[in-house]
């Protein structure tokens, strides 16, 4: 990719990120890049364009988790390690994500599988086979903690995962998808 299209792409990460991506235009893009908007419709046709260069390598995960869970369900281990390792990559999107849907349904017209139908599908993987109540609450609560724990893990290391975090943090989803002592 041109150093032309990877800056653009950090631009827009950016402003994104600080003011949503409805509320960036191109020309915002383009007066941040130093150049005019019509010049940055060279490298991206529209600002639907930029995003499916944001989101293309979380989508390629998504895409390999959804392949997975079609081959039959995965052990939680490699699932929520799954999870973890895209939360941590995709990390400065998170949060665009989280407060912008029509970014996630961007995303979902690019899935094969709608997003919350994947969400579903990973939960009963995590809860198991024949789940009561108990066990679909401690899939949630285990896919749950794993995008929280990797966000607070990168901040306290300072943008960045450290294996040792993500063992912990696995370990720690591992733990909740465990019945209490008695169950």
């Amino acid at each position: 990719m041109s150093q032309t299209r990877e800056r653009i792409l950090t631009i827009a990460r950016d402003l994104f990120s600080r003011h949503g991506y409805s509320s960036t235009t191109n020309a915002d893009i383009a007066r941040e890049l130093g150049t005019t908007t019509a010049a940055l419709y060279y490298h991206f046709p529209s600002k639907a364009a930029i995003l499916d260069g944001l989101v293309a390598e979380p989508l390629a995960a998504y895409r390999r988790i959804i392949e997975c869970l079609n081959t039959g369900p995965p052990a939680p281990p490699e699932l929520l390690g799954a999870f973890i390792d895209l939360a941590a990559d995709s990390r400065e999107l998170t949060a665009l994500i989280d407060r912008e849907p029509g970014v996630l349904a961007a995303i979902d017209k690019r899935l094969p599988r709608a997003f919350e139908g994947m969400i579903q599908q990973v939960i009963v993987a995590l809860a198991g086979p024949d789940p009561d109540r108990a066990a679909i609450l401690r899939a949630h609560a285990a896919f749950a903690a794993i995008k929280h724990a990797t966000m607070a893990a990168i901040a306290l290391n300072h943008g960045t995962l450290d294996p040792a975090d993500r063992a912990e943090i696995l370990l720690a989803a591992l733990r909740i998808l465990q019945p209490a002592a008695g169950d």
